[in-house]
């Protein structure tokens, strides 16, 4: 593991030297890829703009990911987008904000937008049986209908032993199917809930049925196109695509080429490349009230429920919750093979992250909702030397819906360049601030993943809450040692 991580850290003295012969060999035209749409927006924002970039630079650093890359969209604009590390390994090539990489189930909110689309048009029933959109689908027990399908309580099975390394080419839609199509339902639909990206191919079939159209036609002339998602495309192997990362894996030995898959099988699934920043085109499309309306939208963002009553935290295409503000989220992750995505929207607040690697890497919904925090409260990057000094070693109790998940020995650093000590594994601190009696610090661990604090001091300590690299969190209580 040493030796892959300094293999990693080395690539990033070479990009420094690749950048400069870069810059002198290339025609100035290309030169001019600016990172932000527009630079009054982005001057206004250059304090979150700076601590969005100190923390992807950290994460970057210690993540197994050769490459990384994020965007931050605020009131429709794009103010920040900038990638980090290597696209390619083997030849040097840097992240741009136009590397391509692989979403995985992110590919499904670009799919619920064709669906609402269809919905808004009358073209298409929710509630209805797939049959009358996909006759050739076979009937099962229950009614499936396209709902179910959606939020993930149809009963229809997840990947299965190796099928998710799938190296067959499927001409049509129709034909990736034949996975999964002739398997009895896991469930009776709507009694439980259970993830399922077959259930999203299916979804395609009923795109294409309503719609009169072959899927990918569909998608780019009534989503991409009408967003202006230049960047996003089908993973097809066969085909030049400018600006792909390569895909990898990480073993215990190193960083390696990851295996060859095709993904045709399930474009709507999780089969597209696209960039952060037009993944945050496509969350700011469904913040302006254009794209879709309003009612289309409480549809896709209304958590789902079991029969009896239990919410999924999911809606159509779309996971939905809530922060410690009490902020209202949706959000999508994406795993692939080759690639990790999150994609974050803040609706009322206008704040839009994604974030992407090219291998395994906390991109996370804790990383994402920490890119997004600066722009949100458009605090300083810069320490607040009037935030409590905290260094010392302190023992902790960590809990989390309610029962205790950790008791730690804690060390807090001073500010930057501190450590934060939790069950023996080390976080740096990339900044600090709070006031006289409260402290917000945010760490970095050897993995890449994030770990948030918020501490009030009291007579006794400290109380507050964290935030992990996933949605994992709760209360914090601390004392001096």
């Amino acid at each position: 593991m040493k030796t892959m991580n300094a293999r990693i850290r080395t690539r990033y003295v070479r990009w420094s030297f690749l950048s400069l012969a870069i810059l002198l060999a290339t025609p100035l035209a290309a030169q001019t890829r600016a990172a932000y749409s527009s630079r009054p927006a982005a001057d206004r924002y250059a304090d979150a703009i700076e601590r969005a970039r100190i923390i992807m630079q950290a994460v970057s650093d210690r993540a197994e990911a050769p490459g990384i890359s994020a965007a931050v969209g605020v009131n429709g604009e794009v103010i920040w987008a900038e990638g980090f590390g290597l696209a390619d390994l083997e030849h040097g090539i840097g992240v741009w904000p136009e590397t391509k990489f692989r979403i995985g189930s992110v590919s499904k909110p670009y799919t619920a937008a064709a669906v609402g689309l269809l919905v808004q048009q009358g073209r298409l029933d929710l509630d209805a049986p797939v049959q009358q959109y996909v006759p050739t689908f076979p009937e099962k027990r229950w009614p499936v209908t396209t709902r179910k399908l959606a939020g993930h309580l149809a009963g229809v099975r997840h990947y299965d032993g190796d099928e998710f390394l799938s190296a067959k080419q499927y001409a049509t839609v129709l034909e990736g199917l034949e996975i999964f199509q002739e398997d009895t339902l896991l469930f009776e639909p709507g009694t439980r809930y259970s993830y399922s990206s077959y259930a999203w191919n299916l979804i395609s079939a009923v795109v294409e049925g309503a719609s009169g159209q072959q899927f990918l036609p569909y998608m780019q002339e009534m989503v991409f196109d009408p967003i202006g998602m230049t960047n996003t495309v089908a993973d097809y192997n066969d085909s030049i695509i400018p600006h792909r990362a390569r895909p990898y894996m990480t073993t215990p030995s190193g960083v390696v080429n990851a295996p060859y898959v095709d993904n045709s099988y399930k474009w709507a699934g999780g089969g597209f490349l696209s960039t952060p920043t037009d993944m945050v085109r496509f969350g700011m499309a469904h913040l302006g009230g254009e794209f879709l309306s309003d009612e289309t939208l409480e549809t896709l963002w209304t958590t789902q429920r079991t029969n009896d009553g239990d919410e999924t935290g999911y809606g159509v295409g779309w996971s939905v919750a809530t922060d410690r503000a009490g902020r209202r989220l949706v959000s999508h992750g994406g795993g692939s093979i080759g690639g990790t995505t999150f994609l974050l929207l803040f609706p009322d607040d206008g704040v839009v992250v994604s974030i992407v690697g090219n291998a395994r890497a906390p991109m996370t919904p804790g990383l994402a909702w920490t890119l997004a925090e600066p722009f949100l409260a458009q605090t300083s990057a810069v320490p607040d030397t009037s935030a409590p000094d905290l260094a010392g070693m302190w023992s902790c109790s960590l809990v989390r819906r309610g029962e205790e998940v950790a008791t730690a020995s804690m060390a807090f650093g001073e500010g930057p360049g501190g450590r934060i000590g939790i069950e023996d594994e080390a976080f740096q601190v990339l900044y600090k601030t709070g006031n006289n009696s409260s402290a917000r610090l945010i760490g970095v661990a050897g993995d890449g993943g994030t770990l948030n604090f918020w501490l009030d001091l009291t007579d006794s300590g400290a109380e507050g809450d964290w935030l992990g690299s996933g949605t994992s969190g709760g209360d914090l209580t601390c004392s001096r040692q």
